[in-house]
């Protein structure tokens, strides 16, 4: 046989090409597809990954799953390669493949008020440990944190197995804590855990609450099976009532791509960004396109149509609110595990989360090394361009999701609002404050409403540009809000009060269904559509505090640990449990990314904000201000489609 060196290298296998191969003794054939495929089998079809770890955040299709026109680019299945979970579509767009996961947050359900009171034990232990309604049984772990007190900090860090009795509000762990000075802790907090190893984030200690852990469908079968661990399957994998194995996400921001005699929307690298503004690579440059932001569902529908017509039956949607916010769920648990920037190229003690075109000036202002590509407009870059690449990604590997901090707006569908104006004719000088509409408000006690145009004063400025929280009295005219307006001027005139209804995509809704009208059954916007497509679901607005808020407030728990329900929704949507999460300021742990609660009628989320917003941009960035009928030069768009 001659030496191997005699034979050319293959640049590029084909699927069909056959290689020889020496089997215990027998010599065999194998195609490269099937090299391919067993490899991809090592590795884990449709597994997420480890967090902190090579390929975590993307992952490869089941074959028998593959939309048809996707196909796996060269790499896709090689763990550690910069195509690894990356596909192309017939049109040339990258997209990156993102399969099911299953998320647990180490904040403590069971328990009415996740704290407790160390009490003093006598000598040789045990501590008891007050909690109202733990829930707990007999043999549960549970991990102690943010316990405060002299001496009694040992406690934090530690996982106890403990003893119940009859007591439904107090457990005892092991620990002889007579020594300690006072007669009791201040109070602290703990979490169950799941399984032999209680899977515990091995970062909880530093992120407590905030801590998150993933699981792939290798842990866990099914959602069911995974609620019994203790975790949820994240909402984004619920689409049109199936459980879905997984989505597909465009790699970059659009940009104008031809097909056939058309022009679509393609997910391609260094494109110029598509916008709204006739200046700025203009939706109308695109076949069907309108400046306006629901033009952005009809686009999607045109990527897998002839020569970029509508096609009735795309498998294409633009991006939903679901997807996104877990791609920033992904993001936070990988920047949490990992320890360097081995794996996660944007890993920072401080900033560690994915950068991006945001510093008005190309360039990242949380890293001065990332820099971007002019497209030639502002300060907007190149899709894709950003220097270092994997800095820019949600994994913070070349294999994963791009831009997704900065360059532009991306609009999230799944989400909307039904808003209405409300004149106000009265408000007192009263505590709390009351304010009198000219009709019947139609409000309840929890609602929100915005409040605008009050005329100067000290009033004014105290209950002007807020977002409040009510409580409704006997007369329907009326209502209060939290606030002792006794020492503000007297009200003169002016004023309105916006309320607004909020929808969110049903689980039995799929996404390509969307769209972008305001009046059919399948639209985005408007009474017609979200009575067909959504449920109604309360906004976690922060009341007397503004619009512009951050996520993330001190230590407070940000996200909802929820299994199901109200709280599991808001945690698919991205969203904070409450207005506590939330604050002027934010946290580094969110990226200190701006949430901005605003109440619009037709809203239109925004995600990621743009090239010129600093440290407000990110992966958790949510804007509610925007209106379908809207446009603007710093708004794109991004595409995705599920498997089945």
């Amino acid at each position: 046989m001659p030496k191997m060196s005699k034979y050319p290298a293959v640049t590029a296998p084909a699927e069909s090409d056959v290689f020889v191969v020496d089997q215990g003794g027998v010599t065999k054939k194998i195609t490269y597809a099937q090299i391919r495929t067993g490899v991809a089998m090592n590795n884990g079809i449709n597994r997420i990954g480890v967090p902190g770890e090579c390929g975590f955040g993307v992952g490869i299709c089941p074959e028998t799953n593959l939309p048809p026109g996707m196909t796996p680019m060269f790499g896709c299945y090689q763990l550690g390669h910069v195509n690894y979970g990356n596909y192309t579509f017939s049109d040339g767009s990258i997209m990156v493949y993102v399969p099911k996961f299953f998320y647990r947050l180490h904040s403590w359900a069971t328990s009415a008020a996740k704290q407790f009171t160390a009490a003093k034990s006598g000598a040789g232990g045990p501590t008891q440990i007050d909690l109202p309604a733990h829930g707990l049984i007999n043999g549960d772990k549970i991990y102690i944190f943010n316990v405060a007190g002299t001496g009694w900090t040992v406690l934090n860090g530690l996982v106890h197995t403990i003893t119940v009795a009859a007591d439904p509000n107090s457990f005892t762990i092991p620990i002889d804590s007579s020594g300690y000075a006072g007669a009791t802790a201040s109070t602290g907090e703990c979490c169950r855990g799941f399984g032999a190893d209680f899977d515990f984030n091995k970062n909880l200690l530093t992120h407590n609450k905030n801590s998150i852990a993933i699981r792939g469908t290798e842990t866990f079968a099914n959602e069911a099976a995974a609620n019994v661990g203790g975790y949820a399957m994240h909402r984004a994998f619920w689409d049109g009532g199936v459980s879905q194995p997984g989505f597909f996400f465009d790699k970059y921001k659009c940009s104008k791509n031809a097909l056939g005699s058309g022009f679509v929307a393609s997910s391609l690298p260094n494109g110029k960004p598509l916008s709204m503004s006739a200046a700025h690579n203009p939706f109308t440059d695109l076949t069907g396109g309108a400046n306006y932001y629901y033009s952005t569902i009809d686009l999607a529908h045109r990527r897998d149509g002839v020569n970029g017509n509508v096609n009735a039956n795309s498998i294409f949607h633009e991006r939903s609110q679901f997807q996104g916010a877990a791609l920033a769920m992904l993001a936070m648990a990988h920047g949490q595990y990992s320890q360097n920037d081995t794996w996660c190229a944007w890993y920072s003690a401080t900033t560690n989360f994915p950068k991006g075109c945001n510093s008005a000036a190309l360039g990242d202002t949380d890293d001065t090394l990332v820099k971007y590509a002019s497209d030639g407009y502002s300060n907007c870059g190149r899709t894709g361009s950003g220097v270092a690449f994997a800095k820019t990604t949600h994994n913070g590997q070349a294999c994963g999701i791009a831009d997704l901090n900065g360059l532009m707006y991306e609009p999230s569908i799944g989400i909307t609002c039904i808003a209405s104006t409300l004149t106000i004719t009265g408000v007192s000088a009263a505590n709390p404050c009351e304010i009198t509409t000219s009709a019947n408000h139609g409000l309840t006690t929890g609602d929100f409403v915005q409040v605008l145009a009050i005329a100067a004063g000290t009033l004014a400025t105290a209950v002007n540009n807020d977002m409040w929280s009510v409580s409704t009295t006997a007369d329907p005219k009326k209502f209060t809000i939290v606030l002792d307006s006794s020492a503000l001027s007297a009200w003169a005139s002016g004023g309105t009060a916006t309320k607004g209804i909020f929808y969110a995509a049903k689980k039995a809704t799929a996404m390509k269904s969307f769209t972008g009208g305001n009046t059919i059954a399948t639209d985005h916007c408007g009474a017609t559509g979200v009575a067909a497509m959504m449920d109604i679901f309360a906004p976690p607005f922060k009341s007397g505090f503004g619009f512009g808020m951050r996520f993330g407030s001190g230590v407070n728990q940000v996200l909802s640990e929820a299994l199901s329900g109200a709280g599991w929704n808001l945690t698919g949507l991205g969203f904070p449990v409450n207005g506590a999460a939330v604050d002027a300021t934010g946290t580094n742990l969110f990226g200190k990314d701006s949430f901005y609660q605003y109440i619009q009628n037709e809203m239109f989320l925004f995600a990621c904000y743009s090239w010129s917003n600093y440290s407000a941009a990110g992966v958790w960035y949510a804007n509610f201000y925007s209106s379908r009928g809207s446009s603007g030069d710093y708004v794109g768009l991004r595409v995705a489609c599920y498997p089945i």
